[in-house]
């Protein structure tokens, strides 16, 4: 039987590539640019490009600088706020909990990987632990699918944002445009979305042992594994081998002309 640590190679890949997904899916939940409005009143908005995430809103100003920055206005967006939409407020849990599930995800395929390396290869724990680790990949693959999906929609159909007047930003844009925000986040669900999928596929490797039939009780199984094993060591296979070695050897012509000299 093979070990496990030979039958796990495309777990290990996948355990990396769930990693990467798991960092871009924070990656994601940071940026800013989800949504890229373009403005056609540069008054206060004087590069005409304002960015508005699922945590805060950005742009380009002469006039108005934030705390800490020198030429980007930013104000945060609260799942308190009442003016955001509904797609932006989900999105923020969503994208905390595919951070959380791939986090705890990213631990249980530890653990996995440690037993297996270890030498503790029970075919059930094994299976549960890679099953349990895949199935939270997947349940964070679908939070971002659901994040990124609602927000492209909403671009997509040009909807609007009643903003509050300290955010200096217009109800609706002249256009809008996705942000490399959602391409992050789509290419995170992909690696975490493969990663869950190989964990659940795993099977541990099968142990051949000798074939029962339903009709074989235990005693006849035993006597007959131990003849099939023994048989060439019984005092009658050997006088068999001894007796067709001498049968062999009278046929020799050699052994005859030797025997004839012999009488003579």
């Amino acid at each position: 039987m093979p070990h496990p640590a030979d039958t796990t190679n495309l777990q290990f890949v996948s355990f990396w590539l769930g990693t990467v997904g798991w960092i871009l899916v924070a990656v994601a939940a940071g940026l800013m640019e989800w949504r890229i409005w373009n403005v056609a009143d540069r008054t206060i908005i004087t590069s005409g490009v304002a960015w508005v995430g699922i945590w805060r809103s950005c742009f380009f100003s002469d006039r108005l600088v934030s705390p800490g920055l020198r030429v980007m206005y930013c104000q945060h967006i609260s799942m308190f706020d009442t003016f955001a939409p509904v797609e932006i407020y989900v999105s923020q849990v969503l994208m905390v909990l595919g951070i959380l599930a791939g986090a705890v995800g990213k631990a249980v395929s530890v653990y996995t990987f440690r037993n297996i390396f270890f030498g503790m290869n029970e075919a059930r724990s094994l299976r549960i632990t890679f099953s349990f680790g895949g199935a939270l990949y997947i349940f964070s693959s679908v939070c971002v699918v659901i994040s990124v999906g609602w927000n492209m929609n909403s671009v997509l159909r040009n909807h609007t944002i009643d903003f509050p007047a300290n955010f200096y930003m217009p109800s609706s844009p002249s256009t809008q445009e996705v942000g490399s925000a959602i391409y992050v986040g789509i290419s995170a669900a992909i690696l975490l979305l493969f990663s869950g999928i190989v964990f659940l596929c795993y099977t541990f490797p099968e142990r051949h042992g000798p074939k029962i039939h339903p009709g074989d009780s235990l005693e006849s199984i035993s006597v007959s594994s131990f003849n099939t094993s023994h048989s060439r060591c019984t005092p009658s296979a050997v006088s068999r081998d001894d007796q067709s070695s001498h049968e062999h050897a009278m046929d020799n012509p050699a052994f005859q002309s030797h025997e004839n000299i012999s009488i003579f």
